[in-house]
């Protein structure tokens, strides 16, 4: 099957989407499927390379962190040809977007229109909902997909309350790969110390999402000025200040309100913040003792669960959007109430006195993962919808 992925950015890149895509992409591949992806431009990245056998094409019109509305306005026409000759290019049998039902309008309506004209089924992979006059407006285009991917049933149902289709919206799950990210080895977190030898001898949590706001490293922080009290040799691994998609150019506020905090409670010597290229993430898991994700947005899915629960690392995350769908508190994980960092010190706390506990938690995780969240599951479930909407497709075109 030749597939055509469409989304605004991937690895140099991160985030959930980026990761998601750099496991998808190269193991469809791998399963003799032909894959291109057109995405954003990113800095120090080629116009077009080979990604484990992906064709990865890049453009300056894709690129959320260099585009602002009216530039999308004033350059629609460009759009519209970089979209319409990537597919003819690469004459797919299905397109699949991921998240062009945000952002921007002129994108989305263009790629419906041209999908439609070229008879090209059309998936969007719907990672993320909102709640502004942006998507107000998108939504005028929910019937135009063939069929839509939810990342949760929690997105799926606020997509059927935005007017999607009902029969037209299928759940999968993210998957992980579980060989690229495994628990460590025995004696492998103090050797993973030459990485990081400002983690030797601590107490290790890892907060392993983009510094922001919305990812409650602000609640993080908080949290470990009342840990400390009690562990004064915890340190707080904050990841991803850099090198993200930063649609409303807040993330570098937001990074310097949070160092800002970090000073006003005397935590410097506390937290330990660096950018992790994609490929350095297990290692970093490895390397730490407890993961926490304590989200103050309604997140949609949460793939840093996956993969803390791949590394056999107990995870703390708030009970918000599709997180309580994967994580079953004392089971895998634990939950904790949004914005309450005491709630999240006190789970903090807990694993930090009882690591016995934190290892029989991470070892349910990893088996867990195992059975249901392997990166194999993910691109079977997502194959599956592939070939429902061809053979729908099909069956139109027969009629």
């Amino acid at each position: 099957m030749r597939i055509a992925m469409i989304h605004w950015a991937f690895p140099p890149i991160i985030g959930g989407v980026e990761s998601h895509l750099a496991l998808l992409c190269p193991f469809l591949q791998k399963q003799g499927h032909q894959v291109a992806l057109l995405t954003g431009s990113a800095p120090g990245a080629p116009a077009q390379e080979n990604y484990q056998e992906v064709m990865v094409k890049r453009s300056p019109l894709l690129d959320l962190n260099g585009l602002t509305p009216e530039e999308i306005e004033a350059r629609e026409g460009e759009i519209r040809n970089l979209l319409e000759d990537f597919l003819l290019f690469w004459k797919p049998e299905v397109v699949h977007a991921h998240n062009l039902h945000y952002f921007s309008f002129v994108h989305a309506h263009h790629l419906q229109e041209i999908c439609r004209k070229h008879g090209w089924p059309l998936i969007l992979t719907a990672h993320n909902v909102w709640q502004d006059h942006v998507w107000h407006r998108m939504n005028s285009l929910a019937g135009g997909w063939d069929h839509v991917i939810a990342v949760s049933h929690y997105i799926r149902q606020e997509l059927i309350y935005n007017g999607y289709p009902l029969d037209r919206i299928t759940v999968v799950h993210h998957g992980i790969d579980t060989v690229y990210f495994r628990p460590p080895a025995k004696g492998e977190r103090e050797a993973l110390w030459e990485a990081y030898p400002a983690w030797k001898g601590r107490r290790v949590v890892f907060h392993p999402a983009r510094m922001s706001l919305a990812k409650g490293c602000d609640v993080s922080i908080r949290a470990l000025a009342l840990v400390r009290e009690e562990f004064p040799d915890v340190l707080l691994v904050m990841a991803g200040h850099t090198k993200t998609v930063d649609w409303e150019a807040k993330q570098s506020k937001e990074v310097a309100l949070l160092r800002q905090l970090i000073a006003d409670l005397d935590l410097e010597d506390h937290v330990y913040i660096h950018f992790f290229p994609w490929q350095e993430m297990p290692r970093a898991y490895r390397a730490a003792e407890i993961c926490i994700y304590p989200s103050v947005s309604q997140e949609p899915f949460g793939v840093v669960m996956l993969e803390a629960m791949a590394t056999a690392r107990p995870i703390i995350v708030s009970r918000c959007g599709g997180m309580p769908e994967v994580i079953l508190p004392g089971y895998n994980g634990f939950l904790v109430d949004p914005r309450d960092h005491q709630d999240l010190a006190r789970w903090i706390l807990f694993l930090l006195r009882c690591p016995e506990v934190g290892e029989a938690v991470g070892n349910t995780g990893r088996r867990l993962m195992e059975e249901k969240y392997t990166v194999a599951m993910m691109v079977r479930n997502t194959l599956a919808v592939y070939r429902k909407v061809l053979t729908a497709s099909r069956a139109a075109v027969e009629n």
